[in-house]
């Protein structure tokens, strides 16, 4: 290891050791917070910051559904006010996610009336009173311990890993970029020419998809939305409970072009015309063939169409997938002689797939594969040697997967302002499917239930609820029936991983129980007109929307759009979720058999290197769609149908990338 460090060059051997100190820094320094806090009391001024009731009627906009709301569940008292923290002390004071504090006492300046208790919210108090208070008064102290969490040193040191994996990947990107100059690319020998056909079929059809575009805009405006995690985003809500990436999207976009309701819309449409854009164009570019435009068959679709009408980041993400593999397969199969232009076609796509990433928590398992064609692409028509070859396409595929990891777990973190546990229902929900028949309370830690609740609570939820976690730990909802306080619960991983260890087959049962149940069924977000023109009800909806003009706040059709709707939905064709498991499945094998044979037999260098990116390229996305329902499968909290909408998208993709690589291997396209 030591011959190893000492091979590195000096500027790698001085950012080592920099990234050891800090690690060390870090430790101690936390150590000595917690040691520092321990005990101590530090005191805060409370100054009254604003009247709770008043400011939820202010961002109603005088609608009174939404004003009614507001004072719906008020406590039975005249004010109630929302009262700021002015911590004395910067450092020992209550911070979102790192450090909270426990109130000891409180001193009121005068009497301000105080009904009922004291809720604490970090940085802020809510009380109830009988009295109105000036905005901006001081009315008193109190006095608290901090407790630093420990949160704090885990968060500190994943930034710390973040950066020492993005350096690997620095180090290995630079050697890669260095092929470049030690085995340059070949010159691209085929040219782009366009005939008048061509360009009449280009412009027909590109304008035909615009038109698409519009009329599906058009007819669903601005995008059905009365969708509580809709809501979150559209409320910038950061907490990471919902993807917290789609809440910095939104706000970038109310910044430039002012707040709408329907931008979550457009990115349903946006990528999915986009993705159609780049099948056609380059099927036709490639095999100049005018049955390109048959390739706008996804819009029969039942499943993709009729779910784009939906603004829910579950149908967004599987129109991103569609439109980056859309692009790669372009990229494929077009010459692209102007550089700026190759060069804008990949920043896209590498925008795309960013994008992708982060739209669900699990949409790794869709994203990543995408490296398998990249790289090789990458790596190609260089000359190189097998083995160097195949080192380097191991290194990049490795690299990529480091690279989406980091994404996916650092990204988040550093983004979200408060913390939110999304996955403790499900844990809790396999942890019950391993436990309960194995009648072993001890899965469950005394600790964790509620003082009314225990085993036997957890035993009759269970049997309730075989394939819904949500009421084991969602906050929204269930409050009669859930067993656990919603928040942290102290070493669930952990229980969880040692009841897999003790009882196997009932995590397998449980895990087969929720893929026969997801695989098999039919898509159940397809809405009927009168569905789709439903309207905002609950009074957390009506305050959402009440912030956005009046034509924005749901679709309403005209007679027309109705009728025409009516008849596409009557028309429609939807396919069980099965078919797209089956698809990916069918082409993943295929590719899969196909490129070993062409390996094996030293076969693949005879091959056109157009047709092997196309047979890998169909790999990588039948890899992608059927390992996404593999893991979407086995780790979801409910048997909802909409968690498997990438698949079949993905499907589709995988079937016309195979159908170009025969066309391309055949005499005819050699």
């Amino acid at each position: 290891m030591l011959k190893s460090f000492q091979r590195l060059s000096r500027g790698v051997k001085i950012a080592l050791m920099l990234w050891v100190a800090l690690f060390v820094i870090i430790c101690i320094s936390f150590g000595v917070l917690k040691v520092m806090s321990k005990d101590r009391i530090y005191t805060a001024t409370m100054i009254v910051h604003s009247n709770v009731v008043l400011e939820c009627k202010e961002r109603c906009l005088a609608d009174k559904e939404c004003e009614n709301a507001c004072i719906k569940d008020s406590k039975q008292s005249a004010y109630t006010y929302s009262v700021k923290l002015k911590f004395d002390n910067p450092i020992f004071r209550a911070h979102t996610q790192f450090a909270t504090i426990s109130l000891l006492d409180m001193q009121w300046s005068k009497d301000i009336g105080l009904v009922g208790d004291v809720r604490q919210s970090w940085n802020y108090i809510d009380i109830d009173t009988n009295k109105e208070l000036q905005i901006g008064k001081n009315i008193g102290t109190l006095s608290y311990v901090t407790h630093f969490e420990s949160y704090l040193l885990y968060h500190s040191l994943s930034i710390l890993i973040y950066v020492l994996i993005c350096g690997f990947v620095y180090v290995y990107a630079r050697d890669s970029m260095k092929l470049n100059t030690t085995y340059p690319k070949k010159t691209l020998l085929h040219t782009l020419t366009l005939n008048k056909k061509d360009k009449i079929f280009l412009g027909i059809s590109g304008l035909l998809i615009a038109l698409l575009f519009a009329f599906q805009f058009w007819l669903g405006f601005p995008g059905f939305h009365i969708i509580g995690d809709t809501y979150s985003s559209i409320l910038l809500t950061k907490d990471n409970g919902h993807p917290v990436f789609i809440s910095y999207v939104l706000e970038f976009l109310y910044a430039l072009f002012g707040k709408h309701l329907y931008y979550l819309y457009l990115f349903n449409l946006v990528p999915f015309y986009a993705g159609l854009f780049f099948l056609v164009w380059g099927f036709y570019l490639r095999f100049k063939s005018v049955f390109a435009i048959s390739l706008l068959f996804p819009l029969l679709v039942g499943n993709i169409y009729f779910q784009n009408f939906i603004q829910y980041h579950s149908f967004a993400l599987p129109m991103l997938l569609f439109c980056g593999y859309s692009m790669v397969f372009f990229i494929i199969l077009v010459p692209l002689q102007k550089r700026y232009i190759s060069i804008g076609l990949w920043c896209s796509v590498g925008i795309v797939f960013f994008c992708a990433i982060l739209w669900r928590h699990n949409a790794i398992f869709s994203v990543f594969p995408v490296s398998f064609v990249l790289v090789y692409m990458w790596l190609c028509d260089r000359g190189l040697d097998k083995k160097v070859f195949t080192w380097h396409y191991v290194k990049g595929v490795v690299s990529a997967a480091l690279v989406c990891l980091c994404i996916v777990i650092f990204v988040p973190k550093i983004l979200k302002t408060s913390t939110a546990y999304p996955a403790n229902h499900l844990f809790l929900l396999q942890l019950a499917a391993m436990c309960v028949p194995a009648n072993d309370s001890s899965c469950f830690k005394e600790e964790w239930y509620y003082p009314h609740k225990n085993w036997e609570d957890i035993k009759a939820l269970y049997k309730k609820y075989p394939l819904n976690a949500d009421p084991f730990n969602v906050s929204w909802g269930y409050d009669d029936e859930r067993p656990i306080p919603y928040g942290k619960i102290d070493g669930l991983h952990q229980q969880w991983i040692k009841a897999i260890c003790k009882y196997p087959h009932y995590f397998v049962a449980h895990e087969l129980r929720f893929i026969q149940a997801m695989w098999i069924q039919q898509p159940q977000w397809i809405f009927n007109a009168t569905a789709l023109e439903q309207k905002a009800q609950h009074p957390y909806h009506l305050q959402v929307v009440s912030g956005f003009s009046q034509n924005e706040r749901s679709i309403v059709f005209s007679p027309i759009q109705r009728e025409i709707y009516d008849f596409l939905y009557t028309h429609r064709i939807v396919f069980n979720h099965l078919w797209g498991v089956l698809l990916n499945a069918s082409v993943m094998l295929l590719a899969g058999f196909l490129l070993v044979k062409y390996i094996r037999c030293k076969e693949i260098d005879k091959i056109a290197q157009t047709s092997v990116k196309l047979l890998i390229l169909s790999f990588s996305i039948g890899f992608a769609g059927f390992f996404s329902a593999f893991f979407i499968a086995a780790f979801t909290p409910v048997a909802e149908s909409r968690y498997m909408s990438p698949i079949l998208p993905l499907g589709i993709m995988a079937v016309v990338s195979f159908v170009a690589f025969m066309l391309s291997n055949s005499k005819k396209y050699e």
